[in-house]
């Protein structure tokens, strides 16, 4: 017995972030992201002939927009990745400059999001959480997240799965061969079929493709 999902990006979010205990790089110093969400959804039902709505879709992803929204109000999701994810300073709650960065967005220097933990991993787990809390309590319950993928930058993403789920160990360049700015000898040089064929050759590492031979 099949089943079916579907997913949803949300992106164009603007944060800065610092990781304290990153002492040994950069990454210790406050710098930014583009930060973007992939987010899959699936029915809680088992069976295949039950897992679509009456409109054959697992998902209204009309849904999402603001509770207070005329004519169907919606689940406030959009809003809540607004308010975590927009040109917001994420700071975990144990770094030791936590009371300047709070002092910064008293003044309002700042839109600070306390975080549990901070890192790409935790906000695809934060994300996961959230939605199936909301969606638990809404639409009738019908439909879950299973995975949440959070890309830091087009090179860098990080997976968190439910219960069940297995995580795609293939590099995101296989998965959508996508072009990152890497400097191929001439563009058209690679047909799909090449592209595909250099891709399995050099393995899962997208990095190993700028390599010189």
């Amino acid at each position: 017995m099949g089943k079916y999902q579907s997913t949803k990006l949300f992106d164009n979010y603007s944060v800065a972030i610092r990781q304290w205990k990153a002492a040994h790089s950069h990454c210790e110093l406050l710098h930014g992201y583009a930060l973007k969400f992939k987010v899959w959804f699936e029915s809680i039902e088992p069976i295949e002939e039950k897992q679509l709505d009456e409109m054959n879709w697992i998902m209204d992803y009309g849904g999402f927009k603001s509770t207070d929204a005329e004519p169907t109000p919606g689940n406030g999701l959009k809003d809540w990745m607004n308010y975590m994810w927009d040109h917001t300073l994420l700071i975990e709650k144990d770094d030791p400059y936590l009371d300047f960065f709070e002092s910064a967005a008293m003044e309002g220097i700042c839109s600070l999001r306390v975080m549990d933990k901070m890192g790409a991993e935790s906000c695809a787990k934060l994300v996961y959480d959230k939605f199936n809390e909301v969606m638990s309590k809404t639409g009738g319950g019908r439909v879950k997240v299973v995975k949440v993928e959070c890309w830091e930058a087009d090179r860098n993403s990080s997976i968190y799965c439910g219960n069940g789920e297995k995580i795609d160990n293939r590099s995101l360049l296989e998965r959508e061969h996508k072009d990152f700015p890497i400097n191929r000898k001439d563009d058209q040089e690679y047909s799909q079929d090449n592209w595909d064929n250099a891709i399995k050759s050099k393995g899962p590492n997208p990095n190993s493709l700028c390599e010189k031979e």
